[in-house]
């Protein structure tokens, strides 16, 4: 491919033959008046995924490359060769299990071309039960900003979903995704591609986000997330000194809660208490998760079991 080549999909995926054409079709699918190529970050799967990859990749061989592999690397690993292996001017991240809506590419590279003082773009999303069809929710950040910030990325975490992030690849970090990462790439990588640089948006929804069963953030690991967010606020301290430390408490009570409750699935009471406490003191209002499963935490067994099963 060449250097000049506009934009690069990193399209991740792993055992998604029921959704990967959807997905492919969506891209493939797009009006744009530039080139673009779909570098497929092929995770090893179980199912017939590289099966259709090859079948979509023999009637575009110009526009597809399939990057294989002989042993499952897990999604950061896949996901950082994959943003590693991508030619464009702009990335574009997508999962294989994701739809894009029409005009998301054009709209996107056509705000980055008009704003050259901004490091990536995003853009709303609508959040679909994969077996009903149905709305969940449209994702998108809390307040309606023109521009956003490092500072926003800090305080709310990845307010937008991966899936709708369009990048300038000379802003990837050449050493990419930091090892010590396990489960919250996402984030990882976004704080560090945009530092202190604009994120624009695009107040639209221009995507859908599937919810499933095996999708990476329904088997998030509540331990391993905690360590990662801790990990990233630790890599933050280093870098900036204490600029953003006031900003930190939302992370804070987010990582203390998830871990408590998985401590609490593990009916580990004393420690799912602790973290949970924790979490409220970071931030008491935070949500109202937080007094949920402490609650929980004191009940009977049939009770606690009966709370955790409704959320």
């Amino acid at each position: 491919m060449s250097t000049e080549l506009k934009l690069s999909i990193a399209l991740t995926t792993y055992n998604h033959e029921l959704f990967i054409a959807k997905a492919l079709e969506s891209i493939l699918s797009q009006k744009a008046d530039f080139d673009y190529e779909i570098v497929v970050g092929e995770d090893c799967s179980k199912d017939g995924t590289l099966d259709v990859l090859f079948a979509y990749q023999k009637k575009n061989p110009d526009r597809i490359r399939i990057l294989e592999t002989k042993e499952n690397l897990g999604y950061v690993k896949n996901f950082d060769r994959t943003l590693k292996a991508c030619n464009g001017e702009y990335i574009a991240i997508f999962d294989g299990d994701d739809i894009m809506l029409p005009l998301k590419l054009q709209k996107q590279v056509d705000y980055l071309d008009k704003n050259k003082d901004v490091v990536m773009v995003g853009h709303n999303a609508r959040s679909f039960d994969s077996v009903t069809g149905n709305t969940i929710r449209t994702i998108a950040p809390k307040q309606k900003k023109r521009f956003y910030s490092i500072e926003d990325l800090i305080i709310y975490g990845s307010f937008f979903a991966n899936s709708t992030k369009m990048f300038r690849r000379k802003n990837l970090p050449p050493e990419g995704i930091n090892p010590n990462i396990k489960v919250i790439a996402d984030w990882h990588i976004t704080l560090q591609i945009v530092k202190t640089e604009k994120i624009g948006f695009i107040h639209e929804t221009l995507s859908e986000y599937r919810i499933h069963p095996s999708s990476i953030m329904q088997t998030l690991k509540g331990k391993q997330d905690f360590e990662d967010k801790m990990f990233i606020l630790n890599m933050l301290e280093k870098e900036y000194g204490k600029k953003y430390l006031k900003l930190f408490n939302n992370q804070l009570a987010y990582a203390y809660m998830i871990y408590g409750i998985h401590e609490l699935r593990n009916n580990n009471l004393s420690s799912a208490r602790k973290k949970l406490l924790k979490s409220i003191k970071y931030k008491f209002n935070y949500t109202l998760g937080q007094y949920f499963y402490l609650l929980a935490s004191f009940s009977p067994n049939p009770i606690r079991n009966y709370l955790l099963s409704i959320r």
